[in-house]
């Protein structure tokens, strides 16, 4: 997959497998959930860098652009996610892999 912007990029290794990239957290979210038990998954830090999914904090931005728009970002700590998240939270893993649809 062609990662258009940095912002919400992911990627998920897997044993034996190529690694698989997202251009949306929403995207990852979706694929991690039937991946899980043998894989690690990775997202762009909103400032660079990289952190393993799970560690990440997690804010849905009214300047990010997403490619799929969900406007999810990750961020290093909840603080910086919930200054940079549109209603001042900060989301977890388990619970961007739970939003509905149309939200994550």
């Amino acid at each position: 997959m062609l990662i258009s912007s940095e912002d919400g990029a992911g990627e998920i290794l897997a044993p034996n497998h190529d690694t698989r990239f997202y251009d949306d957290v929403r995207c990852l979210s979706a694929a991690w959930a039937a991946n899980h038990e043998s894989a690690a998954a990775f997202v762009r830090l909103r400032d660079g860098g990289w952190i393993e999914a799970p560690s990440a904090s997690y804010a849905r931005s009214l300047s990010a652009r997403t490619p799929m728009g969900s406007g999810l970002v990750a961020f290093a700590t909840a603080a910086q996610a919930r200054a940079a998240d549109r209603s001042g939270q900060s989301l977890t893993w388990d619970e961007v892999a739970t939003l509905p649809g149309d939200e994550r």
